[in-house]
């Protein structure tokens, strides 16, 4: 018997990697591949077009009854009534389809989430039919007019209605997946459009460009988190923002010493730090020294007192109005 036979190892090593895609990771496995093939640069080639569509509405299908099987898996099965385990488990039953998964998911699990109309799950449906079984002759716009508003829409509902309710052992995997689909998304173009045209009735003192996912999409609105509008990715607090964009923390900043990169706005006690500022068409990113809470450019931090301050009193000093009148007030 050969070394490899006795143990284990050689062809049968592939035997034993294991599948596994419960329903949540599974969706998100078909969303990840949907944004993977849209987001090439220049015109989608044809095939990426083909597989995006199939993709897509495999992805909704399955979130939606991911959805529906996280507040009870009865509701899955056509006919909850006959919901057995077992068979559940081993697949062997009539699930329900995408209408009536939309209908439950409405009624029994998200009566406040604003789902897409009928019509646009239907559309998608019907041109993921006729590129299985009679073949698709259309123009590509076609396609991007039907893809990117259910894509727009099932990025919102993940975020929304399903990652928080993902079990703790399958938490890890999803975020995992998140993490590989977001920088995708800022190079769909008709979605980073469609994405910005939410963000316009905004109301924003800054929009800082997204880390992740590269569009010009993170508004500063003197909020309790900074969250993209293209690809959805928390940033958390603005001082969680802050330390993220100044590619250090505060426990880093401690433990080796120096300067902080993060500063207290004067004005409105937010944290300030170097941001890019989104120029485009520049060889090295320009930044701006911006408070990530209230939005406001800063000149600088006061020699004197530490603080990001809008302007100085005495510029060739680095001093601030506070510490002048500070400094004049012993006089």
């Amino acid at each position: 018997m050969s070394d490899n036979a006795r143990s284990g190892c050689g062809k049968n090593e592939l035997a034993r990697t294991p599948v596994h895609f419960p329903p949540v990771l599974n969706g998100l496995d078909f969303l990840e591949s949907t944004a993977t093939l849209l987001s090439v640069e220049g015109d989608v080639p044809p095939r990426n077009l083909k597989y995006a569509v199939v993709h897509l509405a495999a992805a909704v299908e399955t979130l939606l009854k991911a959805r529906l099987a996280l507040e009870d898996p009865r509701m899955v099965w056509t006919y909850s009534d006959q919901y057995d385990e077992a068979k559940h488990a081993a697949g062997a039953f009539r699930s329900v389809d995408w209408e009536e998964a939309r209908k439950r998911v409405k009624k029994e699990c998200a009566p406040e989430t604003e789902l897409l109309e009928p019509r646009f799950f239907k559309a998608l449906a019907d041109m993921r039919n006729r590129f299985a079984h009679v073949g698709v002759t259309e123009d590509a716009r076609t396609v991007e007019v039907l893809t990117t508003p259910m894509l727009d829409f099932l990025l919102a509902f993940v975020h929304t209605d399903v990652l928080p309710l993902v079990p703790d052992d399958e938490a890890a995997g999803a975020e995992e997946a998140m993490d590989r689909i977001r920088p995708a998304l800022g190079k769909i173009r008709p979605l980073v459009d469609q994405r910005l045209e939410h963000a316009r009735g905004l109301r924003a003192n800054y929009i800082l460009p997204c880390r992740v996912c590269a569009a010009l999409a993170v508004p500063i609105n003197g909020d309790d988190t900074l969250v993209c509008v293209v690809c959805l990715h928390d940033y958390g607090t603005p001082t969680e923002a802050a330390w993220t964009y100044a590619d250090s923390s505060e426990y880093e900043a401690v433990t080796d010493g120096g300067e902080y990169a993060v500063s207290v706005h004067e004005e409105c006690g937010g944290p300030a730090t170097d941001v890019p500022n989104g120029a485009a068409g520049a060889d090295t990113e320009a930044t701006v020294f911006l408070c990530l809470s209230c939005g406001s450019e800063c000149a600088g931090v006061c020699g004197y007192c530490g603080q990001a301050v809008s302007a100085y009193a005495i510029p060739e000093a680095n001093m601030c109005d506070n510490c002048l009148n500070y400094k004049m007030a012993k006089f």
